[in-house]
């Protein structure tokens, strides 16, 4: 009784403050951008893609300012105070916190693996009016000992044209390999129709050799939305973005703005839960020891400020001036190590 009774108001409160957060932030982005968009269905989707995009980046903070205001009008009430004295400890009043706040940072790490990761990039094509098929021309990028140049890529078709690929040695191409077309199956893509032109010694003689193959494949692991993303900046799936680290990873490439992404989706919203920890256990119980507006412009701007920081932080690991695991999973770890430590010392006392 006495968990759903806390859990109903934390739940009430949290979700009230994330629905005028998110409102907030769509309607004033809406307001400046509504001009540009055409019919009241492209508003829609628009106004519907941003409030999905300004739910992904909240959602932390309504999980603490919920919990700031469900406690400070416990206190104010004197119902802390009241649940103390029936024999409820703070580790009671903590747990429905806890298991609210774990709830909705799975919910959303579970979201970021489908398009409700990419919902930025959906608002950014319905302004631009972008609806037909997106492309990206011009790719040169390494692959495993070899170069790759991709004239046309055609992500929704899981297609590409004018394909060459430049086969190194010793810093020079002795082997290429062109193919007007290619199609991604499953986990590789395949040309047809490939002309390879190698040089070859003989008698002392370099000659030029032309073949033609009916079949090769090629760029493992290159899936078209990742080869869009990695050369336009769009966003991807966790899951994606995973897979993509793993593939720049494999070419001994840089990853720091994949990490930085990966990291903010699952370890940076943490920093919610153990500020709650660390507030529960700060804040009085009884009404009378505190000075109720110093009290709660402290936890609003602490908060903040945190958040702030490890925002910044994120910019700063994927930019690569930090590592991200340095700008990003050492502040979390450093939170949480301070909101243990505070449980375990004053779990013991109201």
């Amino acid at each position: 009784m006495f968990f759903r009774y806390v859990a109903y108001h934390y739940l009430k409160n949290m979700l009230i403050i994330l629905m005028g957060l998110t409102g907030l932030f769509t309607g004033l982005d809406f307001l400046m951008n509504a001009s540009s968009l055409g019919s009241f269905n492209i508003k829609v989707l628009y106004a519907f893609s941003k409030w999905q995009e300004s739910l992904n980046l909240l959602y932390p903070l309504a999980i603490i300012l919920g919990a700031i205001w469900t406690k400070i009008s416990f206190i104010k009430q004197n119902r802390v105070a009241s649940f103390y004295a029936l024999g409820f400890t703070r580790k009671d009043f903590l747990k429905p916190f806890l298991v609210i706040a774990l709830f909705f940072y799975t919910l959303f790490v579970a979201l970021n693996f489908t398009s409700f990761a990419v919902a930025n990039d959906r608002a950014n094509m319905v302004k631009k009016h972008h609806f037909a098929m997106s492309k990206t021309e011009d790719l040169f990028f390494k692959y495993n000992s070899s170069f790759v140049y991709i004239g046309t890529l055609l992500p929704q078709e899981r297609k590409l044209k004018n394909l060459t690929i430049f086969k190194m040695k010793k810093s020079k191409v002795f082997e290429t390999l062109t193919a007007k077309e290619a199609k991604f199956n499953i986990d590789r893509w395949i040309a047809y129709d490939v002309i390879k032109k190698s040089k070859i010694f003989r008698d002392n003689k370099e000659y030029l050799k032309v073949e033609h193959l009916d079949r090769l494949e090629t760029l493992k692991g290159y899936e078209p939305k990742i080869l869009k993303s990695i050369y336009d900046g769009k966003e991807l799936t966790l899951y994606q973005s995973i897979k993509a680290k793993k593939l720049l990873d494999s070419q001994g490439l840089s990853t720091e703005a994949l990490r930085a992404k990966i990291y903010s989706t699952i370890v940076t919203p943490l920093f919610a839960i153990a500020l709650i920890i660390i507030l529960i256990f700060n804040f009085p119980y009884y009404s009378r020891y505190m000075n109720m507006a110093t009290t709660t412009t402290k936890a609003l701007g602490g908060t903040l400020f945190v958040w702030g920081i490890l925002f910044a932080l994120q910019g700063i690991g994927a930019n690569g001036t930090v590592a991200p695991e340095i700008a990003t999973i050492l502040p979390i770890v450093l939170l949480w190590s301070y909101s243990i430590w505070l449980f375990f010392k004053k779990s013991s006392n109201l």
